[in-house]
């Protein structure tokens, strides 16, 4: 059987007490974030209610008459990123099952749905890490309770900038929606003078197959200024790693310093905040202009 075809389709409704038998699964129940074990009223009121939730999609996969686990896709739509999670049928464990379940569904979802991907898993579920890690995801933050990944499908590059980069910035500002520094666009001339004088600690151009999408930059006080135009969760996510292992953050200064990094954000690109935070950021605090 484990070299036989899986078969993707939509959960319907004769599905219901199989997804509860797995949920309720005590090895299953410990590797979710919420180990209590669903009534089965309970279980039928929220079965019922992802049926109908036009943001989240259910896929069986079968192999001849057998059920062999459930993929769940729930998307956000504030971020425009789907968080995907498994659940193996207890009876198909250890037969191979899950990584081509997951990546079958993730191509059913696709066919319908364009867009990336997120997982959470316990650090402790090691059988679910190595699944979803085979299939492309690559974790972005790491903490005691959880672990975020993220399915990677396109390469980018950082260019440090340097006074040959005037004409590409200025491209990008002028394309910039969200703005925190400035009301008045500046001339090229200011521009030019601007980048002559580079105030930050280290900046940097994005670009995605050498064509530059954005920048991003680091201040004395650990701020991070992420200016992204059509910011997407890779980018966020490849941002963030690449700053969390080429940097440290300075040290802190009471009251002036933090001892770690944070990134200011436009109140108005409320997409790079859920971003943000699917990223394992913390929001801190809300600045207002007096």
């Amino acid at each position: 059987m484990c070299d036989k075809k899986i078969d993707i389709r939509a959960v319907d409704r004769s599905d219901c007490k199989d997804l509860y038998a797995w949920r309720s699964d005590i090895v299953s129940r410990m590797m979710f974030f919420n180990s209590n074990i669903p009534t089965y009223q309970e279980h039928f009121q929220w079965f019922n209610s992802s049926l109908n939730n036009t943001d989240r999609k259910l896929y069986i996969g079968e192999i001849d008459s057998t059920k062999i686990g459930v993929c769940r896709f729930d998307r956000d739509t504030k971020s425009e990123v789907v968080e995907v999670s498994i659940n193996i049928n207890p009876k198909c464990r250890g037969r191979g099952y899950g990584k081509r379940l997951l990546a079958s569904s993730i191509k059913a979802f696709q066919e319908v749905y364009r867009c990336e991907f997120l997982a959470k898993i316990k650090p402790e579920n090691l059988a679910s890490l190595k699944i979803f890690k085979s299939v492309g995801f690559q974790d972005i933050s790491f903490k005691k309770e959880m672990i975020v990944l993220v399915k990677y499908e396109k390469n980018i590059k950082f260019k440090e900038v340097d006074q040959n980069d005037t004409e590409v910035l200025f491209e990008l500002l002028k394309q910039r929606v969200h703005s925190i520094s400035h009301i008045r666009a500046p001339t090229l001339d200011e521009h030019e003078a601007f980048v002559k004088a580079n105030p930050y600690r280290y900046w940097a151009i994005v670009l995605e197959d050498d064509c530059p999408i954005g920048t991003f930059y680091l201040q004395n006080d650990n701020s991070v200024g992420l200016n992204i135009n059509e910011p997407k969760l890779f980018y966020v996510s490849q941002i963030l790693t690449y700053i969390r292992t080429k940097f440290e953050p300075l040290g802190e200064q009471k009251s002036k310093v933090p001892p770690y990094f944070y990134v200011n954000a436009s109140c108005g690109n409320e997409k790079l905040g859920r971003l943000l935070i699917q990223c394992g950021g913390n929001p801190i605090q809300i600045s207002y202009k007096v």
